[in-house]
């Protein structure tokens, strides 16, 4: 078994967002540490984080959910959010706690708007945050927007996070009234070449391997140039790597087999797919 010929308990490397794998890199950190600030101090408007696919979107949309205790914050983490609009004004709700469904757009919205209200009295500040936020219909981009109208005097009734791919940034620029109501910009690149290194030994380490240096220097050379650090694209080519290397009894991968297996993946420098 591939986990037994490298020591590990379990594969580090898969696509899955498993928390205990999380590596919180420069950009990663830096993206957080904006957000939250924004949403303990500023508290209002939305906050946009951009990034290309693989980047770590839904990691940060996790660990920021994570990072809002429950004592001062009730939370809807929204995944995928292709709705109509009574889908989703529900699926909000539903996410804030509230079981019972109500049948027309006007209702739930009637609602929410109490439901937010409830909870400021209560002390809690309420976030909404949207992971592939690109997915939202113009339809729904304007709900998001409506949302941020409802107000008391010294505190909106709803934050709201959206994680995105760049070319939503792109369309939502020529809507004014909703690029107005946004706050904080943050676009998340990949990781330096140092961090891809820790970020690969730091994946290793958590899946249980006692000797973390499989691959030589050469090896993260050449995974950071196809790679430009996007996690997602480090995990394939790792996962890979490991598993040529054990069906050709290598213990250690060096930057020829990097390439094969990249080849083999269809990534050219910089994670382009070819072809």
């Amino acid at each position: 078994m591939i986990e037994d010929f490298w020591g590990l308990k379990e594969k580090p490397f898969l696509n899955t967002p498993d928390t205990r794998f999380l590596f919180p890199s420069s950009e990663f950190n830096e993206a957080l540490a904006r957000l939250l600030y924004h949403i303990k101090e500023v508290r209002g408007g939305i906050s946009l984080i951009t990034g290309e696919i693989g980047c770590g979107k839904t990691f940060l949309s996790m660990r920021l959910t994570e990072s809002l205790p429950v004592e001062q914050y009730c939370k809807a983490l929204i995944i995928n959010p292709k709705f109509s609009q009574t889908q989703f004004l529900r699926t909000i709700l539903r996410r804030f706690g509230e079981l019972k469904n109500y049948r027309t757009r006007y209702d739930n919205l009637l609602r929410l708007t109490d439901l937010l209200e409830e909870n400021l009295d209560k002390g809690k500040d309420n976030i909404l945050i949207i992971d592939e936020a690109q997915l939202l219909s113009p339809t729904l981009i304007e709900e998001v927007r409506l949302l941020t109208n409802y107000e008391k005097p010294k505190k909106k009734f709803l934050q709201i996070v959206l994680f995105s791919q760049p070319e939503f940034e792109k369309r939502i620029r020529k809507i004014k009234q909703f690029n107005q109501r946004i706050q904080v910009r943050y676009h998340l690149e990949g990781m330096s070449k140092e961090e891809t290194m820790q970020y690969v030994v730091h994946r290793l380490t958590q899946a249980g391997c006692q000797n973390p240096e499989i691959f030589t220097d050469s090896a993260y050379t050449e995974i950071f140039k196809l790679t430009n650090g996007v996690p997602r694209i480090v995990n394939n080519i790792c996962e890979n790597s490991l598993f040529i290397a054990y069906s050709l009894e290598k213990k250690l991968i060096d930057a020829e087999l990097i390439r094969e297996v990249a080849a083999d993946l269809g990534i050219g420098a910089r994670g382009e797919e070819k072809g």
